[in-house]
């Protein structure tokens, strides 16, 4: 059975961007332990810079 919902929707569904930046973090804590990296890895490292931003954003409002 297809999932009707992607992979990035059930992360919004999560939490706010510093639950979403806490996690993605921590994911990078442990790839880089392991010395692994592929284009996921990068995808995920630019997803920090614009969670970053985005906290930066809110946290002037």
């Amino acid at each position: 059975m297809e999932s009707i919902i992607n992979f990035e929707e059930i992360l919004d569904l999560v939490g706010t961007p510093e639950n979403k930046l806490r996690r993605y973090r921590a994911c990078l804590k442990e790839f880089d332990r392991l010395q692994y990296d592929d284009p996921f890895i990068k995808q995920i490292r630019l997803e920090i810079v614009h969670l970053e931003e985005q906290v930066k954003t809110l946290a002037k409002i």
